[in-house]
């Protein structure tokens, strides 16, 4: 009966489904949980999306004694807010409110040691050869001396040194030119940094769990913040993350940070030049606006991470190919959100190939059944088959085509079909 029979196809568009595969959903669970040890992290929040399964959640440790880490949690992304930003940025260009190449004395006074013909474009791709506030020595010192202080942005910029090049000149990544960012977007609209992001991007896009520390209203529960083995919850978080501000100081949960690198690369936030203006790579660091360029494993993927004292680790990896989107919460510095997303990517390209279910609907026989499975591909030799529940655990493998699963209880089940020529992953039910 074809309308039981669903065909989990990854690598074309033609069928909609709506279950992740089991096998890889428990590959990717194995992974979190064989690296939380073989790293010693604290806990994990993890998330991947792969077009046309849909999206997988997992966690692994946790957030404090007695309490582990559940999906809803929300870490600190640290300068995974710099996307944010940059997209808060091409939105006004949109409404023509400004150009990514005005100048900052444009919109902001003079600074010490800030060239004021530096552009926006050079801000948001790190060619402005402007000093990191956040590296001026005694930085930390300072900024812990107080943690229930409100910093602002132009009091940070007074600590800016000397530029290491001329504007346009270099490559280095650097928090001063998204504290810049934010102080122009307020500038622009006359309204603070943390409305402009909630109106622009997170209640368009029903973002509920995502907040900039200091500015908003924590809705969920925050997982608890280690380093170097202490737990750091007692720590006041306000100086933190009111110098990070627009260039680190949101937070969010694995599902959220999905749907926003979902919605952004496919067109739902800013527009197509928008777009490509964002994915202009430059420089040493591979660098857009808000994001690099790099190759893991062989694959080409568009990242970012981010950390911040305390500690929180976050990494974002998106295939530009196969529209895979990894993310990797932890909450501990030292902490290796970056290999564990680098992991995850590896699993979820080592892709499942289906079948066109049109041109084979008659490979398992009869679907539904209450006993005997026969499994035929045409052109292919059959290897192996495997059982796999609705949860992803392997029940049993045949290794002929025709077997009974009269002693399974009713449900829907995976099987993988392994030939001579690649892998094939349907959906049988049990009556």
């Amino acid at each position: 009966m074809k309308s039981h029979f669903i065909l989990l196809l990854l690598f074309t568009c033609t069928i909609h489904l709506h279950a992740f595969d089991p096998a890889l959903s428990g590959r990717l669970q194995k992974t979190i949980d064989s690296m939380l040890v073989a790293k010693n992290v604290k806990g994990i929040s993890a998330g991947v999306y792969y077009p046309g399964m849909g999206t997988w959640k997992g966690v692994s440790g946790i957030s404090h004694e007695n309490v582990s880490i559940n999906s809803d949690m929300q870490f600190a992304i640290a300068s995974n807010t710099k996307l944010f930003t940059a997209v808060l940025l091409l939105k006004l260009a949109e409404n023509n409110l400004l150009s990514i190449d005005d100048s900052l004395h444009k919109f902001l006074p003079s600074y010490k040691n800030i060239d004021s013909t530096i552009t926006i474009r050079q801000l948001l791709n790190h060619t402005s050869g402007l000093a990191d506030v956040t590296s001026v020595p005694g930085y930390p010192d300072s900024i812990l001396r107080n943690p229930r202080r409100v910093y602002t942005a132009a009091e940070l910029m007074t600590w800016a040194g000397e530029p290491s090049f001329a504007a346009g000149k270099g490559w280095e990544y650097c928090n001063t030119n998204y504290l810049l960012a934010g102080m122009i977007a307020e500038k622009v609209t006359g309204q603070t940094y943390g409305k402009l992001l909630r109106d622009s991007i997170l209640n368009p896009l029903h973002m509920d769990s995502t907040f900039l520390d200091v500015y908003d209203t924590v809705e969920n529960t925050i997982a608890h913040p280690w380093q170097a083995g202490k737990d750091n919850t007692a720590t006041p978080r306000i100086a933190l993350n009111s110098a990070a501000w627009s260039a680190g100081a949101m937070y969010s949960n694995s599902s959220e940070m999905l749907q926003w690198y979902q919605a952004l690369m496919n067109g739902k936030v800013i527009n197509a030049q928008s777009l490509k203006e964002m994915t202009t790579f430059v420089g040493s660091g591979n660098y857009g606006f808000g994001i690099a360029e790099t190759v893991i494993n062989g694959i080409r993927v568009w990242t970012h991470g981010g950390q911040i004292w305390g500690g929180y680790n976050s990494t974002m990896m998106y295939d530009p190919k196969k529209e895979i989107i990894v993310c990797v919460l932890t909450n501990q510095l030292p902490a290796q959100a970056f290999q564990i997303c680098a992991q995850l990517m590896s699993e979820s390209n080592n892709a499942i190939v289906g079948i066109e279910e049109e041109a084979y609907s008659s490979i398992i026989h009869p679907n539904p059944t209450n006993d005997i499975v026969h499994v035929s591909i045409p052109n292919e030799h059959i290897q192996s088959i495997q059982l796999y529940s609705a949860t992803g655990t392997c029940l049993k493998e045949f290794s002929n085509p025709s077997f009974s699963v009269a002693y399974f209880p009713s449900g829907a089940y995976f099987l993988h079909v392994r030939t001579n020529q690649e892998l094939h992953l349907f959906t049988l039910i049990k009556q």
